[in-house]
């Protein structure tokens, strides 16, 4: 048993190579478009810009992160109403408190895209926990993220510490999918390939019944995605509008819990 309520199955250590020449990496088995797709571009926008406040997210009529960012919750750590603490989007854009990580990484692949020192770090244990004191409610399930040149190609390489499959993994995927294209088309480069490592790897009880439903099913073949220029042609101020799902044709939705 885990930290939540529910039981879960837990594996650890596998890897899935994603070749976004085979078309993008969206699950075809149950249907993630509509909401479950703004809600991946949504967050992904959210993170570039460096907000660590959930209510950011309403403008986009989204709110993932909402039940983590209440007056009770964000309260018991410090934070006010609505703030999350040092979470993604402030681990990006001020690491330490200081290091801006996408520009100094889109810098970088410009300069040398061999370079294999293009790490992109979510994980920092001093705004994690430390002495047994939590100092985030959430602490980010994505730690790392290493981008990759091989002949034109940009590959990137996400390291996932704690992996829900039912419900974050399909999300995490398209997202971070969708975040190598933007880095790609920052540094003029060709998105190739992601590569997903999960470290914890879960099941939870309760989600069994819509797994076994899952596997029932034959993928289809992938959708792809277009992504149009930001009103600056930089990554740093793209609209959801910009990235366009084309081509997707998923067997219908599955409900699936989600762990709390």
């Amino acid at each position: 048993k885990g930290p939540q309520a529910v039981k879960a199955i837990t594996i650890y250590g596998k890897q899935i190579h994603y070749n976004l020449n085979d078309g993008f990496p969206l699950i075809t088995t149950r249907d993630m478009s509509g909401k479950t797709w703004n809600a991946a571009r949504a967050e992904l926008l959210w993170i570039i810009s460096g907000s660590t406040n959930a209510y950011d997210l309403h403008k986009y009529g989204v709110k993932l992160w909402d039940q983590w960012a209440t007056p009770d919750t964000s309260g018991k750590l410090g934070f006010a109403d609505g703030e999350l603490g040092p979470v993604y989007g402030g681990q990006l854009r001020k690491f330490g408190g200081q290091v801006d990580q996408l520009t100094q990484i889109v810098g970088m692949l410009k300069r040398n895209p061999n370079s294999r020192r293009a790490v992109i770090s979510f994980w920092n244990l001093s705004d994690v926990e430390i002495d047994g004191v939590e100092k985030v409610f959430i602490a980010p399930c994505i730690a790392m993220l290493h981008f990759f040149h091989q002949d034109g190609n940009l590959g990137l390489h996400v390291f996932q510490r704690s992996a829900d499959v039912a419900v974050g993994v399909p999300f995490d995927v398209a997202e971070y999918a969708l975040f190598l294209m933007l880095v790609a088309k920052e540094v003029s480069l060709k998105p190739s390939e992601l590569i997903h490592t999960m470290s914890d790897i879960q099941i939870y009880e309760d989600q069994v019944p819509s797994m076994r439903e899952l596997l029932t099913r034959t993928p289809r073949p992938r959708p792809t995605v277009t992504i149009a220029d930001s009103p600056s042609g930089t990554i740093f101020d793209h609209l959801v509008e910009d990235f366009q799902l084309l081509g997707y044709d998923p067997h219908p939705r599955i409900k699936i819990p989600v762990a709390t």
